[in-house]
């Protein structure tokens, strides 16, 4: 009876012996699924920061090639004003020095 005890008592500690493995194996599995989903987030954010800098680097550059546009177009438009301002002022010196001639003419 008694080596059918010690048989009984071996084969507990067996199986305890086996799950404990199985506890560890299990739990050194789910350690590494942890570890290895820590380092695909990291991952993903470095990617996802990435896009953003080069999405905001496009936008960016989008942005500095529209206001060169309108720059260019303001700086266009006031030729523009500036050229026919000059025009004007050239076709009415005749009366301004006609003006200023008659005015030294008449001694004032």
């Amino acid at each position: 009876m008694n080596f059918l005890l010690n048989k009984i008592i071996e084969e507990v500690k067996k199986t305890e012996h086996t799950a404990d493995k199985i506890i560890k194996d299990a739990n050194d599995k789910a350690d590494k699924i942890i570890n290895d989903a820590h380092e695909e987030v990291d991952k993903l954010i470095e990617r996802i920061k990435d896009k953003a800098k080069k999405e905001g680097k496009m936008m960016i550059d989008r942005e500095e090639k529209l206001a060169m546009i309108e720059a260019d177009n303001i700086i266009k438009k006031s030729e523009r004003e500036k050229e026919e301002l000059r025009k004007i002022s050239f076709e009415n010196i005749d009366v301004a020095v006609k003006m200023v001639v008659e005015k030294v003419l008449e001694g004032k």
